[in-house]
């Protein structure tokens, strides 16, 4: 079952009153529930998983949801809060941006990369190409780190630049890149490095 195809009344149904079976693996946001858990062992533990799964998918709508259309500028915490939602549990790193208008307002957030536990591969030239796609005036970038270190690597400030660069080459801003480690968040912008 892929829980990003269902609506929020076939989640919200999940969690209130959950199947007795499995009727198929779960798939849902990085697949958290799926990977902490272990295999259902009986009705209990099959229960528990599609509960967990579903309330994870459901929080991140949520907070998605919640996220549109506000100003970013006037609540950084707010952004921060957000991306420890998003990133919860993340077992692998994944690259996401927050496409904002020219008041700083979000537009869409979008995954864009997913790599591995170690690393992933960002193209500066997508980030670009969806920015237009977006009409973006600015965007926010993220990624986690399952490590549980929120220390920017060479490779991120390496990175942040490019990204930078690129983005400055059809005048949106880059305002900030966080590195997301469990539940801290890590502003680049605040070290001095966007």
């Amino acid at each position: 079952m892929n829980l990003a195809l269902l609506d929020r009344l076939q989640l919200e149904a999940i969690i209130l009153e959950p199947p007795a079976t499995e009727a198929e693996p779960l798939r849902c946001s990085d697949d958290l529930a799926v990977e902490l858990l272990p295999q259902p062992a009986d009705t209990r533990t099959t229960r528990l998983r599609h509960v967990l799964a579903a309330a994870h998918e459901l929080l991140v709508r949520i907070a998605s949801e919640s996220m549109a259309g506000r100003c970013v500028l006037d609540s950084p915490q707010l952004v921060k809060d957000f991306l420890k939602v998003l990133f919860a549990g993340a077992e692998r790193e994944s690259f996401i941006v927050i496409f904002l208008d020219a008041h700083m307002r979000v537009i869409a957030t979008e995954e864009l990369f997913l790599g591995t536990l170690t690393s992933t591969s960002v193209y500066p030239r997508e980030v670009v190409r969806h920015a237009l796609h977006h009409n973006a005036a600015a965007l926010i970038c993220a990624h986690s780190h399952p490590s549980g270190i929120a220390e920017p690597s060479r490779a991120d400030t390496h990175l942040t630049q490019s990204l930078k660069a690129a983005l400055g080459l059809i005048d949106v801003r880059l305002v900030d890149h966080f590195v997301v480690a469990g539940s801290v968040c890590g502003s680049m912008a605040e070290r001095g490095l966007v």
